[in-house]
């Protein structure tokens, strides 16, 4: 295995991915992160690989691998993304995956698969959640930083949580029973059509284009994406759409997806005291559009904020993807992705 030797820039060659890379990028996606996709039960990396890059609602991933003398050393994908903006759309591209090999880093090869990626003509702008690692070369390229600030959290239990934050005990066992029906079974039968027309932005913030496709793509495939419904008269006036993960000592409800009819205060608060019973967590982690919003909920602003970068494609974007302002991510549209 080469250590820290010097590679050619010439030497790089970066391409489009073609199906037969398939398994040499899987294998270099578990040498980067070590597991991969992390935090994540009951899928294999190929299933989630396919899911994601192959299968995605607004159209298949544009994908990059870079090799050096005929390995796979480097691999990139840019998942196509509609965001809805009041009454339009906007199409952007995601970057996610990005990977280099740890014995071909700093050689070039993150710049050689980002140089090598075209844009369609129609993307407004690439966005993405980057690591630590990856945000540098994204600067190198013109990727603006934005600090968007989507984090609350809630204590059901305050006393035994900052108990176990201050004695650092890890007893808590390593699975939990979550009390909810899986979020597949509930978006199948849940009339969305009228939670969905309230679910568009406001203010001309942006959030993804949440469609049928999209919620039973995102939250329909895996087990461990939970729902609770809030039904009303022969129609749903709510549905929460959340994981149970560990976090160290910690067990933690996040809170991807709250659809309701006319932001009803009261439907909003019955789901997430369904998410709240439906598990005993440490944490419950939900976003709101501001501090006011969380805050009769009983949820307190996380001072982590969540960094974005963007760059952008034409001139004409709309709104600026490099204003904190023009944004309103869920926690769904980040997490797991």
């Amino acid at each position: 295995m080469p250590t820290g030797r010097t590679v050619p820039e010439s030497s790089i060659t970066a391409r489009p991915f073609r199906p037969a890379d398939e398994g040499r990028v899987l294998d270099l996606l578990h040498a980067v992160f070590g597991r991969w996709p992390r935090d994540l039960g009951g899928v294999t990396a190929a299933e989630f690989f396919r899911w994601k890059h192959l299968d995605g609602p607004f159209g298949p991933s544009q994908l990059v691998v870079a090799e050096v003398d005929g390995s796979v050393v480097g691999f990139v994908a840019y998942m196509q993304w509609c965001l809805r903006v009041g009454e339009g759309t906007v199409k952007a591209l995601r970057g996610v995956d990005l990977a280099v090999h740890p014995a071909h880093r700093m050689q070039g090869v993150s710049l050689a698969l980002r140089t090598a990626s075209k844009f369609p003509s129609d993307a407004g702008f690439v966005w993405s959640n980057p690591n630590v690692d990856s945000r540098a070369g994204g600067r190198r390229l013109g990727r603006r930083p934005v600090r968007v600030v989507a984090q609350f959290v809630r204590l059901p239990a305050p006393r035994a949580t900052l108990l176990r934050a201050a004695e650092g005990r890890g007893a808590r066992p390593r699975e939990l029973t979550v009390e909810a029906r899986p979020a597949s079974a509930a978006l199948e039968d849940a009339p969305l059509t009228s939670l969905l027309d309230h679910a568009r932005s406001v203010g001309g913030r942006m959030k993804t284009e949440r469609t049928r496709d999209y919620l039973r793509w995102r939250y329909g495939q895996f087990d461990d994406y939970r729902a609770i419904r809030v039904p009303g008269e022969g129609a749903a006036e709510g549905v929460a759409v959340f994981r149970v993960r560990r976090h160290g000592a910690f067990w933690v409800s996040h809170v991807c997806e709250v659809l309701v009819e006319r932001r009803d205060r009261r439907i909003v608060r019955r789901l997430l005291q369904g998410v709240r019973n439906a598990a005993p967590v440490d944490l419950i982690r939900c976003s709101f559009a501001s501090r006011a919003q969380a805050a009769p909920h009983g949820f307190l602003h996380c001072r982590r904020r969540l960094l974005l970068t963007t760059q952008t494609l034409r001139p004409d974007a709309a709104p600026d993807p490099a204003r904190p302002a023009s944004w309103a991510l869920s926690i769904g549209d980040l997490e797991l992705l």
